[in-house]
């Protein structure tokens, strides 16, 4: 039987956040794609799991634990990648957090709170992708996906500091591609709207909650599944999207049209 390779044979590629959700969907398919995954995330058990379902599928994979509040994490974690596989050609910003969904005013919010959520959201990020990117001009070629969302391109389309964040994570994408582009570097950053997870199940289960109301007015009329936005993001990293660069890519189901 013929061996016919993935699009992505023997790319290095750090997920972050991939212990569950968007993260682990992207994980997998990008494995599928004959990716060597690194896995990185808090979630040790979560992590190792998602490790062993690619490795039992065909595919490759280690997890890494990071902290990312913690820049040390972030640069040990980065470390150990290099010291194993030597590079990084693919960097999928997924890990993020939001705040308590009660979408509290500006007044309202702890500045612990507000340190914690963009430190997560945005200085995490900038600081994976400071330490790839150098890596990737080395080969003259890279793919850097940032995941943001639909609360990147409007008010009032989340809770209040995580829609601060992802609009900057759209704004750090369109920098590192001005900046980058040229030396081979591609920064797209995804834009999802609602996404059917383990922690919205309950939400998106209730026909009566606002946000399950808000969806049914969508030209979808449902939240995404995790493997939907991952589709996207692993044709950010091919060269099929080559030509795409400094985009902020709505996977949406056309909540934002509402």
């Amino acid at each position: 039987m013929q061996n016919i390779k993935g699009k992505l044979e023997n790319k290095v590629a750090i997920v972050t956040g991939s212990a569950r959700g968007i993260g682990r969907a992207t994980a997998k398919k990008l494995a599928d794609e004959g990716a060597r995954v690194i896995v990185m995330d808090r979630l040790q058990q979560a992590g190792q799991a998602v490790v062993d379902e690619i490795v039992q599928a065909g595919g490759q994979a280690v997890y890494r634990a990071v902290e990312l509040t913690d820049l040390s994490s972030i640069d040990a974690a980065f470390a150990s990648v290099i010291k194993d596989f030597g590079t990084v050609d693919i960097l999928v910003n997924n890990a993020g957090e939001a705040d308590p969904m009660s979408y509290q005013g500006m007044l309202d919010i702890d500045g612990d709170l507000y340190d914690r959520i963009m430190f997560i959201n945005v200085k995490a990020p900038f600081r994976l992708c400071q330490l790839a990117i150098p890596y990737m001009e080395k080969t003259g070629e890279g793919s850097i996906v940032n995941v943001g969302s639909a609360a990147s391109t409007g008010a009032g389309r989340g809770p209040f500091v995580y829609t601060i964040s992802k609009h900057a994570i759209l704004g750090l994408t369109r920098e590192i591609e001005l900046c980058h582009g040229r030396n081979g570097v591609r920064a797209n950053c995804i834009l999802p709207g609602p996404v059917y997870t383990a922690l919205t199940q309950k939400e998106f289960d209730n026909p009566e909650h606002p946000l399950s109301k808000f969806i049914a007015m969508s030209p979808a009329g449902r939240p995404a599944q995790p493997e939907e936005i991952a589709s996207v993001i692993v044709f950010l990293t091919t060269k099929d999207s080559w030509f795409i660069q400094g985009s902020g890519v709505a996977v949406d189901g056309g909540t934002t049209l509402c």
